[in-house]
């Protein structure tokens, strides 16, 4: 069998937003959008459009004065969300890790989730359901307010 990788991506994001929505494992969500990312984020730079690691690199070189290298901000994030930590365990790590997996499930689902839309649109159930979900459990209301207030330059391009 021939798969589409655009295809296997939705799939593991579909699964990890239906894991959120129904309260299920948590570390199991942020593997799936970790999975997910790596193929969408490729997908969007071969569209000639901005991906959310591109998008983050702007916001940072914005806030901080320099643009860090693309595979180490990815890195980076991918650190933040748990993303790293839920696939490595290098010889001198330790074996027990202290993680918000609650917070992280939902942002690295958010990261996935930018690049779907980035290429598809919100127009998917999947999608709409977890930008609900997203809304009602981070004070949609507060992010909204801060993001219209942030100048156009750090807004993601469209």
């Amino acid at each position: 069998m021939r798969y589409h990788k655009h295809d296997i991506a939705k799939a593991q994001l579909e699964t990890a937003v239906s894991i959120i929505l129904n309260g299920q494992d948590r570390s199991s969500a942020i593997t799936l959008a970790g999975a997910a990312s790596g193929i969408l984020d490729t997908l969007v730079k071969r569209a000639g459009r901005e991906t959310f690691v591109d998008y983050a690199r702007r916001v940072h070189e914005a806030q901080v004065g320099f643009t860090p290298k693309r595979k180490s901000y990815a890195h980076h994030i991918d650190k933040k969300l748990g993303v790293i930590a839920h696939k490595h365990l290098a010889q001198d790590d330790p074996e027990t890790i202290d993680l918000d997996l609650e917070r992280m499930a939902i942002d690295a689902v958010s990261r996935a989730i930018q690049d779907y839309v980035s290429l598809n649109g919100q127009e998917e159930p999947f999608v709409k359901a977890f930008l609900q979900y997203a809304w009602t459990h981070s004070d949609g209301e507060k992010m909204m307010e801060t993001y219209n207030a942030q100048p156009n330059r750090l807004k993601p391009k469209t």
